[in-house]
């Protein structure tokens, strides 16, 4: 039978004969055909022999074909051959595998991670973003033991994907495979984290920076173009908030209309809710666990109001109502916000592509300026919601309210003044 050609249907004409006979599906994986009639997947691939250094052929039992729980499928079979290619691509021998973890399959690193994954209380998108790290080396550390694991095992995992151009993502593996190893220790299924002898091993990846505009001429153009956006509501006024509330994209565009106190009622003298500092203005409380550096019991970030935000959160109010549950920014799909796309491509029809500047640049841009005009670095961080992730930075979140409410008013009687002032001279004629 031609290679690469075995299908469910082939694999049930299969007769049996008086002696053993192999169909191969391809790149080594083979089905043998016994002559009780039995089918067996099998791995035929070459590995270096330890105790000679010499290429050696080798089989690989991958178990009896059929659909019982205790049978391998044709698509699990090609899973598991795969998952064994995996592990010889970064040097390992998935038959020496096989035989440090025989009798652990419940020590197995792939268990202990699933078990890890699975009491993690992400959001979905967190959710995928995870599993797909997951994906890049269970393949070829899965069948290992967690409780034998080695430095040594990790390494060439590393540095495979970061040889392929992926560094960010080689970083992100080895950080996810120390979490699973924190837990295994916890779990008293491992001794210790054996991934953290690997720091340093990898390239330091530079974050990329976000576009942004910086010269106030640009901004002043930028923030003319804004007001002549013409569109859907939502997406008009998510693109003239933006710019006044230092907020990431996401923290704005899944805002709800209860988290808004738009006429200031928490006076100067009182406490805050849930214990923090009072303000003396309208607000914005950003529920804690939308924001991007959230942790348990983290607490809501505050941004407070300019005159000019509370007006335009005044004018969508009377477009998208003031239902406490409802969004300020509904999307197409009903019960869902406007995307990030949606406001990359509106800025992209005012003529900013994200060459220019992406909706997440509106940050730079205000920390730019701000710290141009010799404000406080650390006031415009407390802001930015780029906080200490020490005990005192728990405590000290919410912090220097009056300056914060002054910068936030500063800066939007800024962008009113660069809109009228700050225009880029003409060249002469």
């Amino acid at each position: 039978m031609p290679a690469d050609k075995l299908t469910d249907r082939a694999i049930r004409a299969l007769k049996s004969a008086p002696k053993p006979y192999k169909c191969f599906d391809g790149r080594g994986l083979y089905l043998e055909v016994m002559p009780n009639g039995s089918k067996l997947w099998r791995l035929q691939y070459r590995a270096v022999r330890s105790r000679d250094g010499k290429r050696v052929q080798q089989v690989l039992a991958l178990g009896r074909h059929g659909s019982l729980a205790d049978e391998v499928t044709l698509e699990r079979a090609r899973e598991l051959a795969a998952e064994a290619r995996a592990r010889l691509k970064v040097g390992h021998d998935p038959m020496s595998d096989r035989r440090r973890s025989r009798g652990g399959q419940a020590n197995s690193l792939r268990a202990l991670a699933e078990e890890w994954a699975e009491k993690q209380p992400w959001e979905p998108r967190t959710a995928r973003r995870e599993r797909q790290i997951l994906a890049h080396w269970l393949p070829a550390l899965g069948g290992l033991p967690a409780s034998s694991l080695l430095p040594a095992d990790i390494r060439p995992v590393l540095l495979e994907i970061e040889a392929s151009g992926r560094g960010d993502t080689a970083h992100r593996v080895r950080a996810q495979i120390g979490r699973v190893l924190r837990y295994g220790v916890v779990r008293g299924l491992c001794e210790r984290d054996v991934a953290a002898d690997l720091r340093g091993l990898l390239a330091p990846v530079h974050a990329e920076q976000y576009a942004t505009l910086t010269k106030p001429e640009e901004i002043g153009e930028l923030m003319r173009a804004i007001d002549g956006y013409s569109g859907d509501p939502s997406t008009e006024y998510a693109l003239k908030i933006l710019p006044l509330v230092f907020t990431r994209p996401g923290e704005l565009r899944n805002a709800r209309w209860g988290e808004f106190d738009l006429g200031g009622s928490v006076d100067a003298g009182a406490s805050g809710s849930q214990g923090l500092a009072p303000t003396t203005g309208p607000l914005w409380r950003v529920p804690g666990e939308r924001m991007k550096m959230r942790r348990k019991n983290s607490g809501e970030h505050l941004v407070p109001l300019s005159r000019q935000t509370v007006m335009l959160l005044t004018n969508l109010r009377a477009i998208t109502g003031g239902d406490p549950n409802g969004l300020l920014f509904p999307g197409l799909v009903r019960g869902k916000p406007i995307s990030d796309a949606t406001l990359g491509q509106a800025l992209k029809r005012l003529g900013y592509g994200p060459d220019r500047i992406v909706p997440h640049g509106f940050r730079a841009m205000a920390s730019t300026q701000l710290n141009e005009q010799g404000f406080p670095p650390d006031l415009i961080e407390l802001q930015l919601a780029h906080i200490d992730s020490s005990v005192r930075g728990i405590y000290n979140r919410a912090t220097r309210l009056p300056e914060r409410c002054e910068i936030m008013q500063w800066w939007a009687d800024r962008l009113d003044l660069l809109r009228t002032t700050a225009v880029a001279p003409r060249a002469n004629t």
